[in-house]
């Protein structure tokens, strides 16, 4: 296989609603971004890492592990509202211009799913590489189906789905699927093409204890408690 350009951009904010300054936390005595840049750091099939933030803190941390942070994000794109694929344009014109870089493929690695291992990253690489798939994303097979959902009208609640009843077992409902976001690997050119990060044809990837998207407080615990213990607790099961 021919040698390829991989980019991995880190898109990390400075605001954040649901855990001020979130990005930098401390997590089980690293910062909440450092298992992401770790992460991608270890890989042997990425050749460039950059973090995109609009945050100087973020930036110095970044930095300090050794991670490329060539510019701070204007403001207008990292607002609460701000869509990945502004980012994403954005660091590809500052490299294209400022470093004449162009990579073949882009993987974008959310710093809130710091469970996501070098492992899932680089097979991610591979299957996009080796299939004829626009994009590959993390998905994790959903175990709240909304076949067995309600709406909320009128201080009622009203089926989701019409005929309800037929889905009452688990067992009876089609599996579905649903993005982690730990992981977007998809190519220069899809971007290029559809204005996407997803094209026509998205390859999944599927994760289970990487499918964690720390958002709250309560998720910085569970988290925790996984990094801390997990590895010895599951022995019970082996």
């Amino acid at each position: 296989i021919q040698y390829m350009n991989v980019l991995a951009i880190i898109p990390a904010r400075g605001g954040s609603k649901g855990i001020p300054h979130k990005n930098i936390r401390n997590l089980a005595g690293k910062p909440l971004i450092a298992y992401t840049i770790i992460a991608a750091k270890k890989s042997k099939l990425i050749d460039k890492i950059v973090v995109s933030t609009d945050d100087k803190k973020i930036a110095k941390i970044s930095e300090a592990y050794g991670i490329e942070v060539p510019f701070l994000r204007p403001k207008n794109i990292s607002k609460d509202n701000s869509s990945t694929i502004e980012v994403v344009k954005h660091t590809l014109e500052f490299l294209r211009t400022n470093q004449d870089y162009i990579p073949d493929m882009i993987i974008v690695l959310q710093p809130t799913s710091p469970l996501r291992t070098t492992r899932l990253i680089d097979n991610a690489i591979k299957i996009l590489r080796r299939s004829k798939s626009s994009c590959v994303i993390s998905v994790s097979k959903i175990k709240k189906h909304p076949f067995s959902a309600f709406w909320l009208k009128s201080g009622l609640l009203k089926p989701f789905k019409q005929n309800f009843t037929k889905y009452d077992r688990r067992q009876k409902h089609p599996d579905l699927y649903f993005p982690t976001g730990s992981i977007y690997a998809f190519w220069d050119k899809t971007i290029k093409k559809y204005n996407s990060m997803y094209g026509p044809k998205i390859k999944p990837i599927l994760v289970n204890t990487e499918d964690i998207d720390i958002d709250n407080p309560l998720d910085l615990f569970f988290t925790e408690m996984i990094i801390k213990n997990w590895n010895r607790y599951k022995k019970r099961f082996d």
